[in-house]
């Protein structure tokens, strides 16, 4: 009796069921009082915008971090100190309506936010092709195992043990920052593709 150990493998890609928008806004002033009372303003409107998405259904749930602060210090010309206080704040919004990608940055970039987009897929779908993936990659790895036992005269493998080789898929990134100003129409959005893969590891007796 011969053992055949091989590996299996299988990929798709996969067009994304939602994007990521993340939108974050930055204020900087001699006070921190100043910067803090920006960044909140300018978080409370993300936030509300956020949350009108997702009452319209376009988005399926949002994210608000925290505002944060930090300060920096240096000597100017005369060697005075100088204090710049910067508070920054950002929320995640997750698009569910593709077709309104590039409006929502566009828009979210025209308040004066920066924009970054992440496709994503859900966790419903890609567990559908994850699934869909794991048989042919089995499939896979039969083929290899008959292809070593046919080159040494032996009969049809027998699988007697299969382990996880814990393949995966992730984003394809995309466009970033300042999508659009204000007074320019949404620019055309491709929606980003996933890559998904499979790989086992397969232990094969023949005869």
């Amino acid at each position: 009796m011969t053992h055949i150990t091989v590996s299996g493998a299988a990929e798709a890609r996969v067009p994304a069921d939602q994007a990521d928008l993340y939108a974050s806004v930055s204020r900087r002033d001699a006070s921190r009082e100043a910067a803090l009372a920006g960044a909140n303003e300018a978080h409370a409107r993300l936030v509300e915008r956020a949350k009108a998405l997702v009452a319209e259904g376009a988005a399926s749930r949002y994210d608000a971090d925290p505002v944060s602060t930090y300060s920096n210090t240096w000597r100017d010309e005369r060697g005075e100190n100088v204090v710049e206080h910067q508070a920054n704040a950002s929320v995640r919004i997750v698009l569910t309506a593709l077709e309104r990608v590039g409006e929502v940055a566009a828009e979210l970039t025209a308040s004066g936010a920066d924009v970054r987009v992440q496709w994503e897929l859900g966790s419903a779908l890609r567990q559908e092709w994850t699934r869909r993936l794991r048989a042919d990659a089995v499939a896979d790895a039969r083929v290899a195992a008959g292809d070593y036992a046919a080159a040494i005269g032996a009969g049809e493998p027998a699988l007697v043990s299969l382990s996880d080789g814990r393949g995966g898929g992730g984003p394809v990134p995309v466009a970033g920052a300042r999508m659009a100003m204000a007074d320019m129409a949404a620019p055309e959005v491709t929606v980003g593709q996933i890559d998904v893969s499979v790989r086992i590891e397969a232990v094969f007796t023949a005869e």
